[in-house]
């Protein structure tokens, strides 16, 4: 026999013999390969997850009938804004502005503090050496006590007060020479609540040989009281205060200076006031005579604004030297200046500005 028929016999033998049978769990297939049954496992108990979700609900579904989002809901018309204030009122209101400012007198702070502070004791408030020692005529304590003569002290004050005195160099006389910084309330002896929240340091002196004053304060805060004698006076009023002022009154010498004339420099911000304006604003505020040298001394430099009761603010621009030396448009120098209201120009007032071009021995009212 051949060797190809006798190879040809084997293979047709071997196609038509037949396999073992596949155990448990497998299946045969093409007759002759036994291979694992997938079948789906079920776990006894388990809920039916019932059919798939649709990964997107989407905004196609013909069945979504809900209305769309109309966004004219979320436009709301709001009221013109009007001014409350005429031209006329806000020109008084300006002049009025500068006397509220320079009441704001720093020197019976220091004196009602320095009051309120000799009805304490050895023990109360406790001052702390070691600052004394390091920092000479200057006071601080933190503390909250009472005396037995009935005086209270709670919270924290630094301070000093030199009164009156003339320098060592016998260059210049003060009148006043004072600092407070702290947050406190002290009741007195007599039962009058001083409330002291933020600083102000404060001198006013003159100049021995050449006759003029200077005068400065940086005050922030509230400070206010019930003692009957200071019901006149700024602190019986409940305001919110932030002023920097400095500046020089001068006496008739032989440089021409005019007697009682001054420059001066006004950063300031009041509110708590009462009446139609609320607040008012003094902005790099500043000014100073003719016979200084200045070229405009009809109108200061800078901006005073004031707000109404509806809290909308009247912000009025002026232009003269922004300071000593500083020039000034001719034409512009007419002590009148542009009143704006949110930004729009309503129109020129011109004000009376004598309340910082000349006053009597000091620079407060």
């Amino acid at each position: 026999m051949s060797r190809s028929l006798l190879l040809a016999g084997l293979f047709l033998g071997c196609g038509d013999a037949e396999t073992p049978a596949c155990d448990e769990g497998f299946v045969k297939k093409n007759g002759r390969w036994c291979v694992y049954e997938e079948a789906p496992l079920v776990i006894e108990g388990a809920p039916d997850p019932g059919p798939d979700p649709d990964p997107d609900p989407g905004t196609d579904d013909p069945t979504d009938t809900e209305d769309p989002v109309d966004p004219s809901d979320y436009v709301t018309e709001t009221e013109e804004i009007v001014p409350l204030l005429t031209l006329s009122e806000v020109e008084l209101g300006i002049k009025d502005a500068i006397e509220t400012v320079r009441t704001i007198d720093p020197a019976p702070l220091h004196e009602l503090y320095l009051d309120a502070q000799t009805d304490g004791d050895d023990e109360c408030p406790s001052y702390d050496e070691e600052y004394s020692g390091e920092y000479p005529d200057r006071l601080y304590w933190r503390d909250a006590c009472t005396v037995a003569a009935g005086a209270s002290f709670s919270g924290y004050v630094y301070s000093y007060d030199f009164g009156s005195y003339i320098d060592s160099s016998e260059t210049y006389d003060y009148a006043g020479y004072a600092y407070y910084n702290g947050s406190s309330k002290v009741v007195d002896g007599q039962g009058n609540t001083f409330i002291g929240a933020g600083y102000s340091s404060y001198y006013e002196r003159t100049h021995i040989s050449g006759g003029y004053s200077t005068f400065y304060n940086s005050i922030s805060g509230n400070f206010r009281t019930d003692n009957p004698a200071y019901a006149d006076t700024w602190l019986a009023r409940d305001l919110n205060l932030s002023i920097y002022v400095y500046g020089h009154r001068y006496a008739e010498d032989t440089s021409g200076s005019i007697q009682d004339t001054v420059n001066v420099s006004y950063s300031a911000s009041l509110s708590g006031l009462e009446g139609d304006i609320n607040a008012v604003r003094l902005d790099d505020v500043y000014i100073y005579p003719e016979s200084e040298g200045s070229m405009c001394d009809l109108e200061p430099a800078g901006l005073i604004a004031l707000r109404d009761e509806a809290g909308s603010w009247y912000e009025v621009e002026f232009d003269g030297p922004k300071y000593s030396g500083a020039g000034a448009f001719p034409p512009d120098c007419d002590g009148c200046g542009r009143v704006y209201f949110r930004g729009q120009l309503l129109g020129e007032v011109c004000p009376d500005f004598s309340g910082i071009q000349t006053w009597d021995d000091r620079a407060w009212l």
